[in-house]
């Protein structure tokens, strides 16, 4: 039995929340939506659920803490969650800027596209990929050898001016991803170490995001956010106590 917060209550979210009740009918449900609509649908076979009218990443901001509450964080929204709660959360009102991903990147492999705020999707897949893919090490579709996950070559990319951190999508469920909210916490503190330009990316197998994030001018001063570590401008900056700050499954999707 397992605590689940779903991000996104479209066909995807509720495809999430179908799978994991199938396979831990024990388990309890979060389901986080802006769109009333959309949380009113029911999801056949199951009967409860909890279902939270919020922004995602606005709803990461104000309720994640390491207190145990959610075991797996399962992302069915079309942004780069990870990336948006670091800007939403631990890092707002600090010296840290959006920045584009690297063209570099874009060689990786033929299937990246760019999206409408630099962020660069990749994936190894030139086929629309079964909705219930196990992330095999063979495709299922093309017979291809997926020897070298995603995640492990994007982790040891030699990029220079640039530090990479990211987030390991794991198979919660057949084509459902999730990561650990502790692991999201470890990377706000992982930012409190990071002194020059870094790419945010989360990625499983075969598919992936990043975005950049560029030091902006000013002083830095280093402040503690619900309990992790990161880098405001100025004592001002800081978030006040209590205050929260302002691809399917991988924490986003091209929209």
């Amino acid at each position: 039995m397992a605590s689940y917060l779903i991000l996104g209550a479209g066909k995807f979210g509720r495809l999430a929340l179908n799978r994991l009740t199938r396979q831990d009918a024990a388990g309890s449900f979060v389901v986080v939506d802006r769109d009333p609509a959309a949380l009113a649908q029911e999801v056949d076979g199951v009967p409860g659920w909890t279902r939270v009218a919020s922004e995602a990443a606005a709803f990461l901001a104000q309720q994640l803490r390491d207190d145990g509450r959610w075991d797996w964080i399962v992302p069915m929204v079309p942004v780069h969650v990870a990336y948006q709660w670091l800007l939403a959360g631990p890092l707002a009102g600090s010296a840290w800027q959006p920045a584009a991903a690297p063209e570099v990147l874009e060689r990786l492999m033929p299937g990246s596209r760019r999206g409408p705020q630099g962020e660069l999707y990749l994936s190894r897949a030139r086929h629309l990929c079964p909705d219930d893919c196990a992330e095999p090490e063979v495709c299922p579709v093309t017979g291809e050898p997926r020897d070298l996950p995603l995640h492990q070559e994007l982790a040891s990319l030699p990029l220079a001016g640039y530090e990479i951190r990211v987030m390991v999508s794991r198979q919660l469920a057949p084509g459902v991803g999730g990561y650990s909210p502790l692991r999201l916490l470890d990377l706000a503190r992982d930012m409190g170490r990071v002194q020059g330009n870094v790419l945010i990316a989360t990625a499983c197998r075969c598919h992936g995001v990043i975005q950049g994030l560029a030091p902006g001018s000013g002083e830095k001063r280093v402040c503690f956010f619900r309990g992790f570590r990161c880098f405001a401008a100025h004592p001002g900056d800081f978030p006040a106590p209590g205050d929260g700050g302002p691809f399917r499954g991988h924490g986003a999707a091209p929209g």
